[in-house]
């Protein structure tokens, strides 16, 4: 794994002549990244908790009332991989929870009270796969449980309190990037979450206080991207299981100052995302797929928001939640698809002006899909499906609305 830790770094022979530290980050990687734990336990009274995480190039770093430009180059040729595998043997007393994640590359970068310059390319070549499994069907969590795993081959995150962040972004994916989630057990008493959420391109645009964004974002997927979770159990209490597919995801949220983006999308890729929950016995039992190959949220608390998105996917969108139980109370089901999707919102308070130039094109299919099996008696079914190849939602709201 290729690392870098940056603060205030200072690349220049003459410190004096800038205005700001600069950070010239440049990380290869042609080996494959493995991250992997296998745990054994039959008994635990308390918690059982396990962070995992595969990391193929980083970048992390950020200025404190400083200026800061950053020029980010990060290539993975290797596939990057992190494994999770869980057996419990008879009872968790305790709380249950696995976090697994695999990142082919990331930045993450913070300035506060400062401006923020962006200049940064990621390109994935190899895979991404991130997989938890819960081993032992037998097993008694009586603490409850939360297993997620995620995979994003290219992720950028950027801004920061009273931050102008502005420049340029580009990120692009021609492997696999896949997030699975696998739990079988007997008996969950207690509150039930698992979940998988696949990214191949991932950028993450955060300013709050007083701060304004001036940001181009390309996003360029090729390959295959999908999120699966499967959740078993003969008596659930309270079980969420979700997925969540993307192809290229853009969020920008800004507070205090004008927002401008410029947003650029093309995905030829497949992109699958399935949720699948089965109980015998069941309280609250839910199962919630969404996948979509473009997807771009820009949402400011303040006046002025500004949108050029250009969106154009050829590849097909594959979206199934499925939940098959016996004896309840709530059944909720639930599947999302679509091929481009926009949203841009503004302050209604703040008199907010939101200007928006959006193209979308989908050559692709879109399908989503709720099955829903309730063999004995059951209180309330509730199931939705949706399935758009373009759509767009502008508006206006008050914060926090």
């Amino acid at each position: 794994m290729g690392t870098l830790l940056a603060l205030c770094a200072v690349a220049a022979s003459d410190a004096s002549a800038q205005s700001g530290p600069i950070v010239l980050n440049e990380q290869i990687q042609f080996g494959d990244i493995f991250a992997g734990q296998q745990l054994n336990v039959v008994v635990a009274r308390q918690q059982v908790t396990v962070t995992n995480t595969a990391l193929g190039n980083q970048l992390a770093g950020g200025a404190e009332e400083r200026d800061v430009s950053v020029q980010n180059r990060q290539y993975q040729h290797g596939t990057t991989s992190a494994e999770v595998s869980l057996y419990i043997g008879d009872e968790a007393a305790g709380r249950v929870t696995a976090v697994n994640q695999a990142r082919a590359n990331e930045a993450s970068i913070a300035a506060n009270g400062a401006e923020l310059v962006l200049d940064s390319d990621q390109a994935n070549y190899g895979s991404a796969i991130a997989r938890t499994i819960l081993g032992n069907t037998e097993a008694h969590l009586t603490g409850g449980i939360s297993l997620s795993s995620a995979a994003y081959s290219n992720a950028m995150t950027a801004g920061g309190k009273n931050a102008v962040t502005t420049g340029a972004i580009s990120q692009s994916t021609s492997g696999s990037t896949v997030a699975e989630t696998y739990a079988p057990a007997r008996y969950v008493p207690g509150a039930a979450y698992y979940a998988s959420d696949a990214a191949a391109n991932l950028t993450q645009l955060t300013t709050t206080g007083s701060s304004a964004q001036r940001v181009e974002v390309g996003q360029v997927s090729e390959g295959w991207t999908s999120a699966e979770t499967v959740a078993t159990a003969a008596n659930a209490w309270n079980s969420v299981a979700t997925s969540s597919a993307a192809a290229n995801r853009i969020n920008a949220s800004n507070a205090g100052g004008s927002q401008v983006v410029t947003t650029r999308q093309s995905n030829i890729g497949g992109v699958q995302s399935q949720a699948s929950t089965y109980a015998y016995d069941y309280g609250d039992l839910r199962a919630v797929a969404d996948g979509v190959a473009n997807q771009v949220s820009v949402s400011n608390q303040d006046v002025w928001v500004e949108i050029d998105n250009s969106q154009f996917n050829s590849g097909g969108v594959s979206v199934q939640a499925e939940l098959t139980a016996h004896n309840g109370y709530e059944a909720y089901v639930g599947a999302n698809a679509a091929g481009n999707s926009v949203t841009g919102y503004a302050c209604a308070d703040c008199g907010g002006i939101l200007n928006t130039n959006t193209t979308q094109t989908n050559n692709g299919n879109v399908s989503a899909t709720a099955v829903t099996n309730i063999g004995g008696q059951g209180r309330a079914v509730i199931t939705g499906t949706t399935a758009t190849g373009n759509t767009a939602s502008f508006y206006v709201t008050r914060p926090g609305g």
